[in-house]
């Protein structure tokens, strides 16, 4: 390769290195972070407690330990032992419209509700309740 065309290849990768930079952030035009997310007194949200998946600002009362759970991208489920049933149920009822999760049905021992594109359910007996949020869309 000659020295010109040398020369030329360098000029022109210089040029498209500076029109490829990055532009400087110009803090005016910064978008502003979303609003902050906080449980209900006496709740945690469940993003909080682990779960990747969930339904935004959902939450659950503040120190129960689950029995088990499953935190998959369309099926976050939660398992309690039957005594932790009612705390949940009382929870889930009073706190399903602020969460912005209104109840489609309920009964003494089951309540089910929509939040968004995510429909939730949650029943109990005196040895286990189980709370389940399913993804409907996306």
């Amino acid at each position: 390769m000659s020295r010109r065309a040398w020369v030329a290849l360098m000029v022109a990768g210089w040029a498209l290195a500076g029109c490829s930079a990055m532009p400087m952030a110009n803090s005016s035009t910064m978008p502003s972070p979303g609003p902050v997310v906080t449980a209900p007194p006496g709740g945690v949200l469940l993003t909080d407690a682990g779960f990747s998946f969930a339904p935004t600002g959902f939450s659950i009362p503040a120190g129960l330990t689950p029995a088990s759970s499953t935190n998959l991208s369309q099926l976050v489920t939660v398992v309690f032992d039957g005594g932790d049933g009612a705390t949940v149920y009382a929870y889930l009822k009073a706190n399903l419209g602020g969460m912005g999760c209104p109840v489609t049905a309920e009964s003494v021992d089951s309540i089910t509700w929509k939040c968004g594109d995510w429909a939730g359910g949650f029943t109990m007996t005196p040895r286990q309740a189980a709370l389940t949020l399913r993804l409907m869309a996306g």
